[in-house]
């Protein structure tokens, strides 16, 4: 199994969401994608903690494999939903 680091900076900048939360969220993603064109390789996600919130997740993958997530709130942003394909109707 891989793991998850979650980098200070998340709890600061969002202090409804904890570390726990954010690792929790990204190991339990109902959708995520890599974004293209990020160096290093970078990954949103949305997913949800142990409390059942759904979270919006960016992480990136270090040189062992490990995953750093770097970003995370509650509610997930509507342009992140869109990114992920969340909203969009059926034609």
């Amino acid at each position: 199994m891989d793991r998850i680091y979650v980098l200070d900076r998340v709890e600061q900048r969002h202090p409804d969401v904890s570390k726990e939360d954010a690792a929790h969220a990204w190991e339990h993603c109902i959708r995520s994608t890599q974004r293209l064109g990020k160096e290093p390789e970078e990954h949103v996600g949305i997913g949800y903690d142990s409390s059942g919130r759904l979270l919006e997740v960016i992480a990136i993958r270090n040189e062992r494999g490990d995953w750093l997530v770097k970003h995370a709130q509650t509610p997930p942003q509507e342009r992140v939903k869109r990114e992920l394909g969340f909203g969009r109707r059926n034609r």
